[in-house]
């Protein structure tokens, strides 16, 4: 529990950190890190799994690391490239009248902070690390202080792709982001240390070695 609170602590700290860093670029500089964070963010979440594969598939040591390489390397060099645009389309700062500027650039400095931390818990989530993550987080921990950033961002992944794809895979369902909404469970379950999981923790019945021998036909004949 203690952990658990140092944990919380640290993601509001960073958020905190965060949103004053963004918000010293002013308001048009927060609102184009807050759409380079979501689109950044939403094109790892869609194009992860078959990189990871490839990853997988032809570098076995890098197996059990290969969600957590190709989601961070996607969503970084993603909003490098994104920001880089867009500094080269809008290089100077929209002037905005002086509420307006101050409310944007905290109101969205701290959107794209928490957007951000929301992106790196779902990373943390892939990594092939104890079961609870910093012996804290967990499926039905919902960092910080029961929040949920990581769900929120999840959500929002699939309620994009789901209204943006029509088309259904070969199980017949929607071609759209964890559509079982079993993400975080399945990566918790897939972790390697610590083997009590969500899953897990269902107790099963337990079976006898051998059959015990019927009373019946374990007596003797004629008595």
């Amino acid at each position: 529990m203690q952990m658990e609170l140092v944990v919380n602590l640290v993601i509001c700290v960073l958020i905190l950190g965060m949103t004053y860093a963004l918000s010293s670029e002013g308001a048009w500089g927060a609102i184009l890190m807050f759409f380079n964070v979501m689109f950044a963010g939403l094109i790892a979440f869609n194009f992860y799994e078959p990189l990871a594969q490839l990853l997988a598939a032809n570098a076995s040591a890098m197996a059990g690391w290969a969600d957590m390489i190709c989601l961070l390397f996607l969503f970084l060099i993603t909003m490098v490239i994104l920001r880089v645009i867009t500094d080269m389309i809008a290089p100077r700062m929209v002037r905005l009248p002086t509420p307006v500027y101050h409310l944007g650039r905290l109101l969205f400095g701290f959107a794209t902070s928490a957007m951000t931390v929301g992106i790196m818990l779902c990373v943390l989530y892939t990594a092939p690390v104890h079961r609870r993550v910093f012996n804290a987080i967990d499926f039905e921990t919902k960092p910080p202080f029961g929040q949920g950033l990581d769900r929120l961002w999840l959500a929002f992944v699939q309620f994009t792709t789901e209204n943006a794809y029509s088309a259904y895979d070969e199980d017949g369902e929607i071609a759209m982001f964890d559509p079982r909404g079993a993400w975080l469970i399945d990566h918790q379950n897939a972790r390697p240390y610590h083997r009590t999981s969500y899953e897990d923790t269902v107790p099963e019945p337990e079976t006898p070695a051998t059959a015990p021998v019927p009373a019946a036909a374990a007596a003797p004949k004629g008595q």
